[in-house]
C-alpha cells in the first residue's frame, strides 16, 4: 500500500499565520503600526492600525483584506517577498522601530538590506534583534476564533484573519499528478530564426523535471517538448511577432 504525502498548507493559510505572526511578534502597545508587504516585483501595500482605549489595534478590514491577498499570492510565487512591520512609539511618529523578514525563510533583513523599506527616522532593529523571527511558513501561528483569542487585533480583523486562513478546500487532500496538452515557451539566443529553430531541434522531446508554482500554489513538475518543426514564432527580443514586418 502507498502512503499518501504529507497534506500541503494552503497559501491562504500561510499568508494569514505570516501576517499575525508579524503582528504578534513586535507589538507592545505602540499607538500606531504598519505592516507592509513588499514584493519581488518592487509593488508593496501597507496597512497603518492605531491603538484603541481597548488596547487593540485597529486596521481596517478591507485593507487587512488586500494584503492577505498580496501575501497569499506571495507565498505561492514569490517566496522572497518581505513583510515589514513599523511601530511608532509616540503618538507624533517622531520614533519608531521597524522589522522586516522574508517571507519563504521568516529571516530578518539585516538593516542594510531593509533601510530602503523605511522612512530615516525608523530605528532598525532586525538584524540587532535574530531571535525576532517569523520561522517561516512552519510552525504555523493558529489563526482560528479560538487561536486569535489572545491577539491585540480588533475582532473584525480577526474575523477577517480567521476567514482567510481557513479557505474552503477538499476534504482529502492528496498530491495528483496530471499530465495535459500545452504550450512552452523557449527563449532562444541565436543569430536569426533560422538557427534558433535549428537550436531548438537539439532539444526537442526532451524532458525537463521543474519545480514551478503557481498562484494557486499548485507545482508544475515535468515538462516534455514538443516537435520543433511545429513551434510558433511568438517574439523577437520582445516585439510580438504580429508586430514585426
Amino acid at each position: 500500500m502507498t502512503t499518501a504525502p504529507a497534506p500541503t498548507v494552503a497559501p491562504e493559510t500561510v499568508a494569514a499565520a505570516l501576517f499575525v505572526g508579524a503582528f504578534n511578534s513586535v507589538f507592545e502597545d505602540d499607538p500606531r503600526m504598519t505592516i507592509a508587504v513588499h514584493l519581488t516585483t518592487g509593488s508593496s501595500l501597507a496597512v497603518t492600525g492605531r491603538l484603541g482605549d481597548d488596547y487593540h489595534m485597529h486596521f481596517s478590514p478591507a485593507e487587512v483584506s488586500a494584503a492577505l491577498d498580496w501575501l497569499t499570492r506571495a507565498v505561492a510565487a514569490d517566496g522572497r517577498t518581505v513583510i515589514a512591520v513599523t511601530a511608532d512609539r509616540d503618538d507624533e511618529g517622531e520614533s519608531a522601530h521597524g522589522w522586516a523578514w522574508f517571507i519563504d525563510t521568516g529571516d530578518p533583513l539585516p538593516a542594510s538590506a531593509a533601510s530602503s523599506l523605511f522612512p530615516d527616522h525608523v530605528e532598525l532593529l532586525g538584524a540587532e534583534q535574530p531571535w525576532v523571527t517569523l520561522k517561516g511558513p512552519q510552525p504555523l501561528v493558529d489563526t482560528s476564533a479560538e487561536g486569535l483569542s489572545a491577539t491585540a487585533l480588533s475582532d473584525d480583523v480577526k474575523a477577517v484573519v480567521t476567514a482567510h486562513g481557513e479557505p474552503e478546500r477538499p476534504a482529502a487532500r492528496h498530491r495528483f499528478a496530471l499530465r495535459l496538452d500545452g504550450t512552452v515557451t523557449v527563449h532562444v539566443d541565436a543569430a536569426d530564426e533560422s538557427a534558433a529553430r535549428d537550436a531548438l531541434e537539439v532539444i526537442e522531446y526532451e524532458d525537463f523535471d521543474v519545480d514551478l508554482r503557481t498562484r494557486d500554489g499548485h507545482v508544475i513538475g515535468h515538462i516534455t517538448l514538443g516537435e520543433a518543426d511545429g513551434a510558433e514564432l511568438v517574439s523577437v527580443d520582445g516585439v510580438p511577432a504580429d508586430e514585426i514586418d
